[in-house]
């Protein structure tokens, strides 16, 4: 039984994209770059310079695939691999998105650990992460000097930039919480983790993965217990795209140690219908604050929160001064007071009432 993504979002990844849309300038970039971008150049690319997986060719690991992606709830991507000594996997597109292995990845990282790195990819894809991911990292890792010409340069500001990045890094705890789904335990991705960090199986020690999970809760504390520290890792890191080895090996764990994760598995393994009344989702605003949006707009804020039973109701209002559309108020179990700190079980009836 597939699961939804929304079960195992982390929340920074939900608050970054939140805060990321609502930036000035967010907006404008996206226009431009669905303007300028086709996802046909990523095909043409793939076809031509990497080497297409399927049933027919390295079929080891194509078969890793359909088991991820039916857990997932996704449909099967295409899997490339590429000539690069650094190991490294990657996820992009939109429609129709696809997934590349490095020959560096497969040289080092044992089978099990691949599949691991595949159901993280897959999570990019269930999280809907592609098309955002997609173009941060072609307008900001690089390909700006490119398509300054056209205007591109221009319209990424710092803050801009810099909340990209942030999302980005925090989308990577989302997908690494994907491969705990499929993997049942957060192990695998430690190990991965480890691999990335300098870890070779070639090596004639065996790794040690509590000694690493100890490194990973030692900079855990060394970031809680200083403000200097938080700020000096801020800047260190403020440009890249993925989060600190340490950094995700620890945010991993604590996930899988904890109540929800035991929840989406037993859902897994027992289609328990429990987790829909027991997961608990950030609402995307106060009811006081929804209030006036169109009710399209705040419709989708509730979908991308992750809620499902939402209905519209028309209603009458003598006011001139509100919008034919605009929201008169919003209602969640009947609570029409809530906060923007509020959470509600993921089956909750939202009741979103608007002006006909």
């Amino acid at each position: 039984m597939p699961i939804d993504s929304k079960f195992y979002l982390h929340p920074s990844d939900r608050a970054a994209l939140k805060a990321l849309k609502a930036i000035p300038g967010f907006h404008q970039l996206m226009k431009f770059f669905m303007s300028i971008w086709n996802e046909k150049v990523f095909r043409i690319e793939n076809m031509s310079s990497n080497l297409r997986v399927n049933d027919n060719q390295m079929k080891k690991y194509y078969d890793m695939l359909p088991p991820i992606c039916e857990k997932l709830g996704i449909d099967v991507p295409d899997l490339f691999i590429k000539l690069d000594v650094q190991p490294n996997a990657y996820t992009y597109g939109d429609t129709k998105p696809f997934i590349v292995l490095t020959s560096g990845l497969l040289e080092r990282f044992p089978d099990d650990l691949v599949a691991t790195v595949i159901a993280h990819e897959c999570g990019h894809i269930a999280c809907h992460h592609t098309l955002y991911s997609t173009m941060g990292r072609i307008l900001l890792n690089g390909a700006v000097t490119a398509t300054s010409g056209l205007g591109a340069a221009s319209l990424i500001s710092e803050s801009l930039s810099i909340a990209f990045f942030y999302w980005m890094r925090c989308s990577e705890f989302s997908a690494d919480r994907a491969a705990i789904v499929c993997d049942g335990s957060a192990t695998d991705i430690t190990r991965m983790c480890m691999h990335f960090s300098g870890y070779d199986p070639r090596f004639d020690e065996e790794a040690n993965l509590e000694e690493f999970m100890a490194q990973a809760q030692d900079y855990s504390s060394m970031m809680t217990d200083s403000k200097v520290n938080k700020l000096m890792e801020f800047y260190m890191y403020k440009s890249i795209d993925h989060p600190l080895n340490a950094v995700r090996a620890f945010e991993a764990k604590k996930w899988a140690d904890g109540e929800d994760a035991k929840r989406v598995f037993d859902y897994l393994e027992n289609g328990s219908a429990e987790i829909l009344d027991t997961f608990l989702l950030p609402v995307p605003d106060s009811a006081k604050k929804l209030c006036g949006q169109d009710r399209d707009d705040v419709k989708t804020q509730f979908v991308e929160a992750g809620f499902e039973n939402i209905k519209e109701v028309e209603e009458y209002s003598k006011e001139k001064l509100k919008r034919r559309n605009s929201v008169l108020a919003v209602s969640i179990n009947g609570n029409s007071a809530f906060t923007e700190t509020d959470w509600f079980p993921a089956n909750s009836q939202i009741n979103i009432h608007y002006k006909m």
